[in-house]
């Protein structure tokens, strides 16, 4: 039988089926073994060629998982046997066993298609009937196809239950690796934002701590290698505020001025001597300002650590588009970005969250500018 099939009605079927083939032929075997009549006729014992034909038709039909084509061929198995046993004993309870028929026909194809299978096998075993002298054929269009109906709107009841329940089932499975793809995506966005956070918070502070103990090092002058440790003290505790700051929250953005947060980085480091040039017309949001603050941030440790530079300009501007805030040193050039750190791609992938662009480009003889770009957003009220 079909898939659908392989459950516990399909084997209380299979159970019932086999009884119903030896109860409702036990009275025609009972007459052939005894040499009574049927019909005022003898029993033949060419019957038990159809009869047990029909059993193992059903078996193979119900317990082996044939090809739809090898299905339908024992199906039209089991009515010739049913239409041959009909024509050796004419006794219309022969139609009986058309409902065995009749519910593989519907658990295996569609009820238009069923009905007009029950319809043919009706019209079959009556044909058969006929030949006889006082055929009964009121008891096999009345009962036997009523039989017929109920076994077949039974069995595509069950059908479309069990096809129900394979498609709720795979729902299911659909939804659970749905919702652990979800899960993997929320946990590597996570990880993603909190390697930026942790870089842009702590790379800038630990390249100006670095660099101030590396001043103090060298400053043999009384007082002067004080002033750097003092320093290099206020950076240790801002690095370990921010350190508090984001592993707590690890959302908090930063809130302050933009032009205030860029003139204090560009007073937290002794070299390269930054310069903020300011637009008067500049309105950033606080997600903005914060993107901004962690690119110049990033600006200003690429320009210690890989450009040597002496030099740094920030300038922010902006027009009727967005927000533009270009820094440029003076340091060696190399090429732009053609294998970038994980500072520039966090970087970039900050603006583009929000909706902006990163551009890297290197002078000829020297020089390194970051050019980055947000869109215009309404002021926020203080």
């Amino acid at each position: 039988m079909a898939e659908q099939l392989r459950s516990r009605q399909h084997w209380i079927f299979c159970a019932t089926a086999l009884a119903v083939w030896f109860a409702w032929g036990w009275p025609v075997l009972q007459k052939l073994m005894t040499g009574a009549t049927m019909r005022g006729a003898p029993v033949s014992a060419l019957w038990l060629a159809p009869f047990a034909l029909f059993a193992l038709a059903v078996f193979a039909a119900m317990v082996l998982k044939l090809r739809p084509g090898v299905r339908w061929a024992l199906l039209c198995v089991q009515l010739l046997a049913v239409v041959t046993m009909a024509v050796i004993v004419p006794w219309a309870g022969m139609s009986t066993f058309l409902i065995i028929i009749a519910w593989q026909v519907a658990m295996t194809t569609t009820p238009g298609k069923a009905l007009a299978w029950v319809a043919f096998q009706t019209l079959a075993i009556i044909g058969a009937l006929a030949q006889a002298l006082n055929p009964d054929l009121c008891w096999v269009i009345g009962q036997a196809f009523a039989l017929q109906l109920l076994l077949v709107f039974t069995a595509q009841a069950l059908r479309r239950e069990a096809q129900s329940s394979h498609a709720l089932a795979e729902a299911n499975r659909e939804l659970r690796q749905a919702n652990r793809i979800v899960a993997n995506s929320v946990r590597d966005a996570e990880r993603l934002r909190i390697s930026r956070e942790l870089h842009d918070a702590w790379g800038h502070e630990l390249t100006a701590l670095g660099l101030q103990l590396e001043i103090a090092s060298h400053v043999t002058g009384p007082g002067r290698a004080t002033d750097h440790v003092r320093q290099a003290k206020a950076l240790a505790a801002a690095l370990l505020t921010k350190v508090r700051d984001v592993v707590a929250t690890l959302r908090e953005a930063d809130r302050g001025d933009l032009k205030e947060a860029l003139e204090a980085l560009a007073q937290s480091v002794p070299a390269p001597t930054v310069h903020v040039d300011f637009a008067p017309d500049v309105h950033v949001d606080p997600d903005q300002a914060h993107a901004l603050i962690r690119c110049a941030q990033e600006a200003i440790t690429n320009a210690v650590r890989h450009a040597g530079a002496a030099n740094l300009w920030l300038r922010v501007t902006a027009d009727d588009s967005g927000v533009r805030m270009i820094a440029r040193d003076d340091g060696n050039a190399r090429p732009a970005a053609s294998s970038p750190g994980s500072g520039l791609v966090g970087m970039r992938e900050r603006l583009e969250c929000l909706g902006g662009k990163l551009t890297l480009r290197s002078g000829i003889d020297f020089g390194f500018t970051i050019d980055a770009w947000l869109p215009s957003r309404p002021p926020q009220p203080a």
